[in-house]
């Protein structure tokens, strides 16, 4: 489900990005909703929020690393956990669809830029990413304090035993 979800994703995003760049000049924008959503057709030659401005090279190589990475949590831990499957799908899509532009391009395409908040312009792929990201981290929250109450009841056990 990963592989799915994950190609899904990065295909998406590549018929978006190929349309923006196609139909719009860089630096060019469509209101969507005026003064709140536009499309925005940038060129980010950084990371998010555009640190490690010009750093392609560095990001190709996190970019590899972190789709290793999710590629071992896959086949280590996601084999009968489907919304783990479907996150990690969203994970690795979002960092292929980037990672392409990246390798053809040398900058990703971004394009969703809020307005009425100024939120850096951004894409579909960092969009899946986010997402997939929240959920982990709101995953991971939640086994720790599930662990944490079965330690706690395993202590509280512990303490109680032998008295009525």
């Amino acid at each position: 489900m990963v592989y799915v979800v994950a190609g899904i994703v990065a295909a998406i995003d590549q018929l978006i990005k190929w349309i923006i760049s196609t139909h719009m000049a860089v630096n060019s924008a469509i209101p969507i909703w005026p003064g709140v959503l536009e499309l925005l057709y940038v060129q980010n030659r950084g990371a998010a929020f555009s640190i490690l401005l010009n750093q392609t090279v560095l990001l190709i190589v996190v970019a590899v690393v972190v789709i290793g990475v999710i590629v071992y949590i896959n086949r280590r831990y996601a084999k009968r956990h489907l919304r783990l499957q479907i996150a990690l799908g969203l994970l690795l899509g979002g960092a292929v669809g980037n990672l392409i532009d990246r390798i053809r391009l040398g900058y990703v395409i971004d394009y969703v830029y809020i307005e009425a908040i100024h939120y850096p312009v951004f894409n579909f792929a960092d969009s899946c990413i986010v997402v997939s990201v929240v959920y982990l981290v709101l995953r991971a929250w939640r086994a720790r304090d599930q662990e944490v109450g079965i330690h706690k009841k395993a202590q509280t056990k512990e303490v109680n035993h032998g008295k009525p």
